[in-house]
């Protein structure tokens, strides 16, 4: 199997590299290094340095003679989205154009890492037939990326993703809630808290994510499927949880709710298991334990 993933010097990326890589695949890696790091590009792995936002690219992309592209490249930040939206619309709309035209030269199947939560907007255990009601630029573009997945010539799998966490997860960027706070704690600093915490998420371990989408990538399905746990983890029972984890009480303060923010966001997984047989193997407790514990 020849695979090409955008974005996999990147925190998922990386993961949905390293999973191919234990199938044999053959595997190019493809980014801008703009979030990801060259040292995350697993041995074994191809690099090609490129922005999918650039025309170009494709040329690069079918040169590898793909079977299979999983399109995990993207501009994750809610609040950057806000603040540029045509930013966010040019590597998340125009660059998701740019890599269906690769897949479509190139003979080659997409998995597309789209976004639960921000497409469904507020949402307590979404299923795929839920209507989207995006609250946020980037939500609105993913929505956008993902019609324009769905014109792909030779098939198509969208993953929407609820929060994902776990190793490799960096704390500076938006997105990786979880990383942050470990980051924090460590550090002995205190932890702000957006809203009064009792946000809700679907908080889904990378690896697991990693065999969802290697599933998908299997099938000759096309359709959307909502990659996550089903179960709700608010910001203050998370807080607690590291907490204990790593024997320490946390110092938080209560900030003003950012702009984009959905209160709850979860996600049903009915039509995975059903379709695709795949369910998540890893709680939200062993997960930040793992985690805590270095792995």
């Amino acid at each position: 199997m020849r695979v090409v993933v955008t974005g996999g010097a990147g925190f998922i990326g990386s993961h949905i590299v390293q999973r191919y890589l234990a199938e044999s695949a053959d595997v190019l890696v493809v980014d801008d290094l703009s979030g990801g790091h060259r040292e995350a590009v697993p041995a074994g792995a191809g690099l090609a340095v490129g922005d999918i936002t650039d025309p170009s690219i494709v040329e690069g992309i079918v040169a590898h003679r793909p079977q299979l592209i999983v399109h995990a490249a993207a501009q994750v930040s809610v609040s950057r989205s806000v603040a540029d939206p045509e930013h966010d619309r040019a590597v998340n709309v125009a660059g998701t154009r740019n890599v269906v035209h690769a897949a479509n030269a190139a003979g080659a199947r997409v998995v597309f890492l789209s976004s639960g939560g921000a497409v469904y907007g507020e949402a307590d255990g979404a299923a795929e037939t839920a209507p989207a009601a995006p609250i946020s630029p980037y939500g609105r573009h993913k929505l956008e990326a993902e019609a324009i997945v769905r014109e792909s010539a030779h098939g198509y799998g969208i993953a929407r993703l609820a929060n994902v966490y776990g190793p490799g997860q960096r704390g500076d960027l938006e997105g990786g809630v979880i990383a942050i706070f470990v980051e924090r704690l460590q550090r002995g600093d205190r932890i702000d808290i957006h809203g009064d915490g009792e946000q809700r998420r679907d908080f889904v371990h990378v690896d697991d994510v990693a065999s969802a989408l290697s599933v998908i990538g299997a099938t000759d399905r096309s359709g959307t499927w909502n990659v996550a746990t089903g179960v709700g983890t608010s910001i203050n029972q998370l807080v607690a949880k590291l907490g204990g984890l790593m024997g320490v009480v946390p110092a938080t303060r209560y900030v003003a709710r950012r702009d984009g923010d959905v209160g709850i966001s979860r996600l049903a997984i009915a039509r995975i298991g059903s379709e695709l047989g795949w369910t998540p193997g890893i709680r939200i407790d062993d997960g930040l334990a793992r985690l805590i514990a270095g792995g």
